[in-house]
């Protein structure tokens, strides 16, 4: 380590404290005696092949053989350098001064007055709220939309390289690993392996496929610092998540979240959120509440919009004098008008067909089949296990599809939580009779659906067999009636 009170580049820095070290590099807090401002320095120190001279500052090579690699990963240490000076986002820290002095590199950055997530882990022994983490990762994914749009991917996104300060304020740090696009579409640095820590990172990166990744493979580091943050467990590894299981939620974690790291970590890359705006755009959907926001007198069976939830079934002790069946004379009241309804309904339909045969008549044949031309077409253009983000969420959709690749027809889509739909689709949209819809907890409605929701049909119960039978408000039981398994009113 460097002594402290040494002085660098010219008598600007005076090395105060010493931080931490890794396998390229020391961190030290330094002061710039010019400004009398606190910074961080970071000295590049290959563990291993790096040795300091006996006036403990100058770094020398321990083995010649050793020179040829340790000037490249030099070079690519002030890469990262010149890379975080272009970067200008409140949340990623900011490079000052590069240079080179005792036979190395370092460079100055902003100092955090605050801790690394994982420290924090570590100190209280305790997972995140969901509120805090979700506060943290909104700031977190507005520094990689920068980090992205350079062409930039962080590659080693983990709880210890999210600091925050005393003010609640993230900053990502150590791009130590990242790599670059450069104009040709080529990468920077092609010469040395990436990096990676287990749990978070995915295939692509495992393998050492460079021409693979992307943000999608940030993004699903980002998926294990949630998980991380959320239960203080490490993250799945890729084989574990082939099991049942694999996220385990020792305290209470919406569905959303939940779902949202399910989808982040999933293994093919291609069925991962692409790109941070995706990510946003699932934010900012309405989704079901907490549980610790579930009404007591509710039960947590989710309708479609996943943003109410299915009321709990009526007890006959709960039923008032006015539900109770009506009088025998009331009865025949109710036969009477009963039947005049059905007359005139008769009537009206029969009229309606001899206008409508009578249309038919005067309709061209080529008009006729139109529909079932468009229909023959549309039945041509389908697609199997096909990424679909639907309104209820992200699905792999099989079936057909409109001119702008959108579910247009019967079809079956398959939701990554467990949830299954099998029915009409309208131009995206769930739409139509004869639908049938399970969710992972085995309820199941069948019946017809309007605008992505429940219409009118019958909602089973799974864990009683109980039924309702009615129509549908807002995905949730409107008017209708509640069963028991054996049919008998509740």
């Amino acid at each position: 380590m460097l002594p402290l009170g040494q002085i660098l580049q010219m008598n600007k820095y005076r090395v105060d404290r010493y931080l931490s070290s890794g396998g390229f590099g020391n961190t030290y807090v330094v002061t710039n005696m010019e400004f009398e401002e606190r910074m961080a320095l970071k000295e590049f120190f290959m563990k291993g092949i790096s040795e300091r001279g006996t006036d403990l500052t100058t770094v020398s090579i321990s083995n010649a053989d050793n020179k040829e690699q340790f000037e490249a990963q030099k070079d690519k240490f002030k890469k990262e350098a010149r890379r975080l000076r272009k970067l200008q986002n409140p949340h990623i820290v900011q490079v000052h001064d590069l240079f080179e002095e005792n036979g190395t590199a370092y460079y100055a950055m902003d100092y955090v007055e605050g801790e690394s997530l994982s420290a924090r882990l570590k100190r209280t022994h305790q997972p995140l709220t969901e509120a805090e983490t979700l506060k943290i990762l909104n700031q977190v994914l507005d520094a990689l939309a920068d980090v992205h749009a350079q062409g930039i991917w962080h590659l080693d996104l983990k709880p210890g390289n999210i600091m925050v300060d005393k003010s609640g304020n993230v900053k990502v740090i150590d791009f130590g690993a990242s790599k670059q696009m450069s104009a040709n579409e080529g990468y920077t640095t092609t010469t040395t392996a990436m990096c990676y820590t287990p749990g978070y990172a995915p295939t692509e990166q495992i393998d050492q496929k460079m021409e693979l990744i992307g943000p999608w493979t940030d993004l699903y580091a980002l998926g294990g610092t949630l998980y991380n943050l959320l239960t203080c467990n490490q993250p799945p590894t890729v084989s574990e998540m082939q099991e049942e299981g694999a996220f385990v939620y020792p305290n209470p974690v919406s569905p959303k979240t939940r779902h949202l790291i399910k989808w982040m970590m999933t293994p093919k890359r291609q069925a991962r959120p692409q790109s941070v705006k995706e990510v946003r755009a699932f934010l900012n959907r309405v989704f079901i509440p907490a549980d610790n926001q579930i009404e007591s007198d509710e039960e947590t069976v989710i309708g479609p919009h996943r943003n109410k939830v299915i009321r709990s079934r009526p007890q006959i002790s709960q039923l008032s004098d006015e539900e109770e069946e009506p009088e025998e004379e009331n009865r025949s009241y109710v036969k009477t008008i009963s039947v005049a309804a059905i007359a005139i309904v008769l009537i009206g339909a029969l009229v309606f067909r001899v206008i409508s045969d009578q249309e038919r008549e005067n309709t061209p044949s080529t008009e006729i089949n139109a529909e079932s031309q468009a229909g023959a077409a549309l039945q041509q253009n389908t697609v199997t296990n096909s990424y679909f983000e639907s309104a209820l969420g992200v699905c792999s959709y099989t079936g057909p599809i409109d001119e702008n690749e959108k579910p247009h027809g019967i079809g079956e889509a398959s939701f990554t939580d467990g949830r299954l739909y099998k029915g009409p689709f309208v131009h995206g949209r769930m739409e139509g009779s004869k639908a049938y819809f399970r969710y992972d907890n085995g309820d199941v409605f069948e019946g017809s659906f309007r605008d992505n929701s429940f219409s009118e049909g019958r909602y089973t119960m799974k864990d009683d067999g109980s039924y309702f039978v009615g129509n549908f408000k807002k995905g949730q039981p409107n008017e209708g009636i509640w069963y028991d398994k054996n049919g008998n009113k509740l």
